[in-house]
């Protein structure tokens, strides 16, 4: 997502600039020169292409405040690789968790529902046990039902027009051919 939202170029600057302010953070005696962030800006572009600027801002601050592990005065690529990896796998994580959570909501919704045949079969006995309201509901559901089915037969029919139309053309073009 960074190349795609940014550009290549813009990319490669935004991570620098991450990892840059990385390597001020830590007063590592083993640090990381000039050539290292640039491989390792590679190398996070290449293995995490679908990473947001957000996403990178938390991991490296997540590895800042030592949430991945103490750096042993030693900051490098294989540190900063560390802890985005580690990162994704929180991510991912929590991606499948919301992901199930949403498909169990979905489940729950479509199995807690009521059919508009059962829906029907309720109405009906609320109305022949003298339910006015479930009596006009019941109305207006017949209504609705003998509306669809008059279209429905209105599609049939120009359908079926069309259908006999062609066919007529067809023989007739079958018959001036001949």
């Amino acid at each position: 997502m960074l190349v795609k939202e940014w550009g290549e170029n813009r990319a490669r600057a935004v991570v620098v600039l991450l990892l840059e302010e990385v390597v001020s953070f830590f007063n590592a005696s083993n640090t990381m020169v000039d050539t290292q962030v640039a491989f390792t800006t590679d190398m996070i572009i290449e293995e995490y292409p679908y990473f947001k600027v957000d996403d990178m801002k938390l991991a490296l601050r997540n590895g800042m405040k030592g949430k991945y592990g103490e750096i042993y005065n030693r900051l490098d690529g294989s540190v900063i690789m560390g802890w985005l990896r580690q990162y994704n796998r929180e991510r991912c994580a929590r991606a499948d968790i919301l992901s199930y959570n949403d498909h169990k909501q979905l489940n729950e919704a479509e199995s807690s529902g009521l059919y508009y045949e059962d829906y029907r079969r309720m109405l009906q006995e609320k109305a022949a046990n003298g339910d006015q309201e479930a009596q006009k509901a019941l109305n207006r559901s017949n209504d609705t039902l003998a509306f669809m089915k008059r279209k429905s037969l209105e599609k049939q029919r120009k359908m079926l027009e069309k259908y006999e139309q062609k066919e007529a053309l067809r023989n007739k073009v079958q018959q001036e051919g001949t």
